[in-house]
């Protein structure tokens, strides 16, 4: 996939969301919410690889979370385009509250029932110490609704996480928050969305800087 280098018309707000880069725990299949850990090397070059491409794909602001992977893998967009890099907490990973570090086995074996409540309950349950799903799509639509007033008929970029990136594409394509995910989210991937009246999906997952 690719993404036009010109706005569909001059008429549309865009929104181009990017995952950050692949985290070491990304790599360990550690959950990471609020908390961080270093980039990769894989990550690294990944983030090397989308601010080289993105230098041919004009925009006109860019935010991201504040969170560390994210604020890296913005850098390497703007140290090429020279934009001003503005935060926005909203845009950050679901907290995964006494999850965060662990694996998915050590989650389930040191907090059984409440792993399987996070498993089982829906996207109403708050974890222990963090939050719900439902309250990070409820934050991820009015940072993207704020953004859209702010910026109207304008291409922006937010980089931002997995989760938000996977809540803001279900609630657009019409899908229930609980519904299984279909659809990959790389690091790095770009998934964009036009304004009609309402947000539609333009494109999902692309990653042709890393091809």
């Amino acid at each position: 996939m690719t993404i036009n280098m010109k706005p569909d018309n001059d008429e549309k707000t865009e929104l181009i969301l990017i995952r950050h880069g692949e985290t070491e725990w990304n790599s360990q299949l550690r959950m990471q919410g609020h908390s961080n850990s270093n980039l990769s090397a894989v990550g690294q070059a990944q983030i090397r690889a989308l601010g080289q491409w993105m230098k041919n794909v004009p925009f006109d602001h860019i935010y991201s979370s504040d969170s560390l992977r994210a604020r890296q893998t913005a850098e390497a967009i703007t140290q090429f385009s020279g934009h001003t890099l503005q935060f926005d907490q909203r845009l950050r990973e679901k907290n995964l509250g006494i999850f965060e570090g662990l694996t998915t086995e050590e989650a389930r074996e040191r907090h059984p029932e409440v792993f399987r409540l996070f498993k089982t309950a829906g996207s109403q349950y708050v974890i222990d110490e963090g939050e719900s799903t439902q309250q990070l799509l409820d934050r991820a639509l009015e940072a993207i609704e704020v953004i859209r007033h702010r910026h109207h008929q304008k291409r922006v970029l937010l980089v931002t996480h997995g989760g938000v990136v996977r809540v803001l594409m279900k609630r657009t394509l019409g899908l229930e928050i609980d519904a299984p995910t279909r659809f990959l989210i790389q690091n790095t991937g770009l998934f964009r969305l036009v304004w009609e009246d309402k947000w539609m999906v333009a494109q999902m997952g692309g990653v042709s800087h890393l091809e």
